[in-house]
């Protein structure tokens, strides 16, 4: 019975003991959220009137300005803004490597961004650029050597709805400088003034609303001020600012307040046997695939099934292929990441990368030849860049198999980003029209309204962007042109106004070189 009642008193003690330790932890924890906060609070003259003065360039550079001239200053300044940041926070900038990496591509993907008029391509460029400087400030605040893919999705989620919690920082941590400055008799009247005016802000649109609706001629004299300003104008400039400067405080703060988990923990990786089972056959059905990719595609030395010839058989299933290239290349990152070390399952896994790599050559073979039929489209082109890309990534799949140090996360960020800046300055209108321009049978051609072979290609080029107006408008086109289809006038006369709404924010280069095509064409 002794024995009994000394085991439950040190168990009693043992709890109390690991209970105080908890408790502990959260007071830690706890002080340490609180410095962050104090440190925020101290330096918010700083860190707010920052913020406030990025958010007010944030609005000149981007308001009702898709991709003018003020996108690489707009990129510029991001950096410098959270330079500035990082450097009052006591973190380096060139304290890890890489950085320069992601400054440079932001720049790059600015400037990217004011040379061409493809809407689609500067709506991903400026979506990059979003992913590549929270990205680089994660790396500068984080330890993300040992990041795998899944790992970074999961923090890059964690930090947007983090900066989500804390849109109230702002307010509180201002409220809380003003009050410490009253404590010391500084500025004892500011937090006053702040609160009239936003009392006086909804308190003046009632009363004015009210002896506008009370006397003619005071009506007819305010309305008059809206010759001049445009209210849904100033609300949404006023939206503008405050959205930016609560969004990159709350970020900013975020970041101090170092609630983000950057740490790997071990996990508990699942039997190999598992991946093994499904991935031998995967590998099995790849291999007797690429075995009739080669002997009826490449090497052309089988026998096609009646009816079939050699170009309508090419001329088919890359977008089939591209799909399984992608599915595949997720398989592998899955079983790279989920499941132990295994030999068997590092060579099926190899085995189904090359096999992938054939898909990749065979599905770019096939638009090769597609192309060659029925000319260049903005679809294909993204084709067989996703195709270039998924060739590199499989390259550091491979590295990645036989060597598990290998920095796989980086190596893929870096690629995808690469390929991209190239595809960003390419400009893809202006080759395809000049592809599809250099095959138009112009004997062959017929008159307004006919259908001719070419008629779909006239179609399509009056859907590309301003890039390709140098080419459309030139002088052995212009005429040809606007002869062959009623929609080529159309698409002209809307580039020539897409050209006359330049300014100074907004000028952008393709646009203006689109103008004077058309000048010298008419």
């Amino acid at each position: 019975m002794e024995n009994e009642m000394g085991t439950e008193k040190r168990t009693e003690m043992g709890n109390e003991i690991g209970k105080e330790k908890e408790a502990g932890k959260e007071k830690e924890a706890g002080k340490e959220v609180d410095q962050s906060r104090r440190f925020m609070r101290k330096n918010y003259a700083f860190f707010g009137g920052i913020s406030a003065l990025y958010a007010l360039f944030y609005t000149f550079c981007l308001y009702r300005n898709a991709s003018g001239i003020t996108w690489p200053f707009f990129a510029a300044g991001t950096l410098v803004y959270f330079g500035l940041c990082m450097r009052r926070s006591g973190v380096p900038w060139n304290g890890k490597k890489g950085s320069v990496f992601y400054a440079a591509a932001t720049l790059l993907l600015g400037v990217s961004i004011f040379l061409t008029d493809n809407v689609f391509i500067n709506s991903v460029t400026k979506a990059a650029i979003f992913l590549l400087t929270v990205s680089m400030m994660l790396h500068q605040y984080l330890d993300d050597r040992r990041w795998s893919l899944s790992k970074y999705l999961t923090v890059l989620g964690q930090a947007l709805l983090e900066t989500v919690a804390s849109l109230a920082f702002p307010v509180s941590d201002g409220n809380a400088w003003m009050k410490e400055r009253e404590k010391e008799g500084k500025n004892a009247k500011v937090r006053y003034v702040i609160l009239g005016i936003l009392i006086l802000c909804p308190l003046l649109a009632v009363i004015l609303a009210l002896l506008a609706s009370a006397d003619l001629v005071f009506r007819e004299v305010f309305l008059h001020l809206f010759d001049y300003v445009e209210p849904l104008e100033v609300f949404a400039v006023c939206f503008m600012l405050a959205t930016m400067f609560f969004a990159s405080y709350s970020f900013v703060s975020m970041l101090n307040e170092g609630v983000l988990k950057a740490g790997c923990a071990e996990r508990k990786k699942q039997e190999p046997v598992l991946a093994i089972t499904v991935t031998s056959v995967l590998a099995a059905v790849y291999l007797f695939f690429c075995g009739i990719q080669i002997a009826f595609l490449f090497l052309r030395q089988a026998g096609l099934p009646d009816g079939q010839s050699y170009a309508s058989y090419a001329r088919q299933g890359f977008f089939q292929l591209l799909a399984v290239c992608v599915i595949n290349l997720v398989i592998v990152l899955i079983c790279l990441s989920c499941f132990r070390e295994s030999r068997v399952l590092k060579g099926i896994l190899a085995v189904i990368s090359l096999c992938t790599c054939c898909m990749a050559v065979s599905s770019a073979w096939r638009m090769l030849l597609y192309i060659g039929a029925y000319r260049l489209t903005f679809l294909r082109v993204l084709v067989l860049w996703a195709l270039a890309v998924i060739g590199v990534l499989l390259v550091g799949i491979l590295c990645s198999i036989f060597r598990p140090e290998f920095p796989l996360l980086r190596f893929m960020m870096a690629a995808v980003t690469v390929c991209y800046i190239f595809l960003a300055f390419a400009k893809p209108d202006y080759w395809i029209a000049r592809y599809n321009m250099a095959h138009v049978s112009r004997e062959a051609a017929g008159s307004v309204g006919e259908l001719t072979e070419d008629y779909g290609d006239y179609l399509y080029l009056t859907e590309l962007s301003a890039d390709a107006v140098p080419v459309l408008a030139s002088e052995e086109n212009y005429g040809f042109l606007c002869g062959r289809t009623e929609r080529m006038p159309q698409y002209f006369d809307r580039m020539e106004k897409r050209t006359e709404e330049t300014g100074v924010r907004t000028f952008n280069l393709s646009r203006h070189l689109a103008k004077r095509a058309l000048e010298r064409a008419r």
